[in-house]
């Protein structure tokens, strides 16, 4: 009799776990980014502030004219990942691509064309990456892009310009 008692009890176990293994075993949500807001785009420059062109409206992009740009004159660019879940971390890739002909490496001799950085950030959480300019071979004029990935999908551009 102890031993139908004891059979009942492991079945009714074993019947709670095979339920009850599916809602333990739920994958967590995959973090998943809507949309990112622009928070603030900005020069500064070396001891002075850089003086600010106009501002000159494009589909989809605002181009930031800038002159009187030096070496160690930073442009720092904040944004706002929006999605869900909400505080869930995600992997943004900044891309900062320069004008034509781009920035010559002085060991190789080659030009390339992108500075990029990745960053991790949480959704609903601002995030800031500046890019300083550094070297001379750095301040080309014209119309630079800074981009913001998150895999291979482009979720944001700023253009700014060097005058």
């Amino acid at each position: 009799m102890a031993f139908k008692g004891f059979l009942r009890t492991v079945l009714i176990c074993a019947a709670a776990l095979v339920l009850a293994g599916p809602a333990w075993s739920q994958p967590k949500p995959v973090p998943h980014i809507d949309y990112i807001e622009m928070v603030s785009a900005s020069f500064a420059g070396p001891g002075e502030r850089v003086k600010r062109g106009r501002f000159r409206e494009t589909f989809f992009t605002r181009t930031m004219l800038m002159t009187g740009v030096q070496v160690g004159t930073t442009f720092t660019m904040a944004v706002r990942p929006v999605g869900q879940p909400e505080g869930a971390e995600v992997t943004l890739h900044f891309v900062w691509r320069t004008p034509r002909p781009g920035i010559k490496d002085l060991k190789t001799g080659k030009f390339s064309r992108e500075i990029s950085e990745d960053a991790t950030a949480k959704l609903g959480e601002a995030i800031q990456k500046t890019l300083e300019f550094r070297s001379e071979e750095q301040l080309i004029k014209g119309t630079w892009l800074a981009e913001v990935w998150n895999g291979t999908r482009k979720i944001a551009t700023r253009r700014f310009a060097l005058r």
